[in-house]
């Protein structure tokens, strides 16, 4: 096109009337329908992106236009896709609209408005120079939160933002929810993790590129740099959600995150797993307590661990059930003392543990012989340790009491 000159975002300044700009999305939200201020009964269509051209140069572009213009613009360019753009409008960035934006390096935003710009798929030589870009995060590795620390953030705090470097522990199908104005929205829940603390945390997903996106991510082995997600309270538990600020890095390019993949990965083939990790955290003694106290502190919402002594009400030695990861088995059991019961669940190397057989053996025992080993436990006192993430409480070791060893009721 005559006229069209190519401009790094470096370079860009509002003087340019016919400026072409290369680069990758690394971000996207999802369209957002406003009413129009020239026509009575007609609605326009918004939506962002955040687009990077080098290591350093990041900008964050709006779309505007008619409702089935924006809404095509979001489902045809995804986040990773390199992308060239025709006369944009470069717009100085004012600080009432950048609380809602991705924090971008750029004191400019574009506006491309629908019949005055345009935007395609980049497919000139450099193409390969911009896909290692898509692994840079945002902000500063070294300036991340810890889980530990996100779930010591009290229920009152309001619109706290913190950067993570997690790894995925588990990511659930997506679903449709009802919102209190009555709408319906998908969303999609991750189990994340990561070196400060054996606890899990819940992280809610809503918009639908980064759902589509989750499909790649894999348990235990892919690493999230997610820059300003939103801190929330739900079910009596701390949990982070993405939001318009938020950009979520996909294996990012990082000593910390390859740091942080060793060190889960090393964790998972411990023996022990989760358990291990708790009983090895210096962060959290197991002090005894009742049910009743244990039941107290899961309204708190944040980790803890404590030591049981209790009946062993139920045990079902047929009732293995898949974990979250889709591998492991876990025992659902419960106990009570005079104060109450708690449910709780037994991975399957406490169980092995702490009645002398694997599950296999357990798969191929009769019924009798499974129903004796049951009732050697069942009714009987025993002292557990049970680490609780919210609303999970997992038993790290489990011992009955003995003539030799009594353990006392409360």
């Amino acid at each position: 096109m005559a006229g069209v000159q190519k401009v790094c975002l470096s370079n860009l300044n509002i003087n340019f009337n016919n400026a072409l700009i290369v680069g990758i999305i690394i971000a996207k939200n999802s369209p957002r329908t406003i009413g129009s201020k020239k026509k009575n009964g007609e609605s326009r269509g918004v939506m962002s992106f955040t687009l990077r051209d080098s290591n350093i140069d990041t900008i964050n572009a709006d779309v505007w236009g008619s409702e089935y213009f924006v809404t095509t613009f979001y489902e045809r360019f995804l986040v990773g896709d390199v992308v060239a753009i025709s006369n944009p409008k470069i717009c100085i960035k004012s600080g009432d609209n950048e609380i809602y934006r991705p924090q971008a390096t750029s004191p400019f935003y574009l506006s491309l408005n629908e019949g005055a710009s345009d935007m395609c798929i980049f497919d000139g030589d450099t193409f390969g120079s911009y896909l290692p870009l898509l692994h840079i995060p945002t902000k500063p590795c070294a300036g991340y939160c810890g889980l530990s620390e996100v779930m010591k953030i009290t229920e009152q705090t309001n619109n706290v933002y913190v950067d993570l470097l997690v790894v995925v522990k588990a990511v659930k199908p997506a679903k449709t929810i009802r919102t209190k104005a009555g709408t319906d929205m998908t969303v999609c829940t991750v189990e994340i993790m990561d070196n400060t603390t054996p606890a899990s945390l819940i992280l809610d997903i809503f918009d639908i590129d980064t759902i589509q996106r989750t499909e790649q991510w894999r348990p235990l082995e892919s690493v999230l740099f997610i820059a300003d997600v939103r801190v929330s309270w739900r079910s009596f538990a701390v949990r982070v959600q993405t939001c318009s600020r938020s950009v979520v890095t996909h294996q990012p390019h990082t000593p910390e995150a390859e740091s942080l993949r060793l060190y889960i990965r090393n964790q998972a083939n411990t023996r022990g797993g989760e358990a291990a990790a708790w009983a090895a955290w210096s962060g959290e003694r197991a002090n005894t307590a009742s049910v009743s106290q244990i039941r107290d502190r899961l309204s708190n919402g944040a980790p803890f661990c404590a030591a049981l002594h209790a009946l062993l009400t139920h045990l079902d030695l047929d009732e293995f059930v898949t974990s979250k990861d889709g591998n492991l088995e876990e025992l659902r059991v419960r106990f009570a003392d005079h104060t109450g019961e708690l449910n709780a669940r037994m991975p399957v190397n406490v169980v092995e543990d702490a009645f002398g057989y694997t599950v296999d053996q357990f798969i191929s025992m009769s019924a009798s012989d499974r129903a004796s080993i049951r009732w050697r436990y069942l009714l009987e006192q025993c002292s557990t340790k049970i680490a609780v993430t919210p609303p999970r409480l997992i038993v790290l070791c489990l011992r009955r009491a003995s003539p030799a060893d009594p353990i006392p009721l409360y």
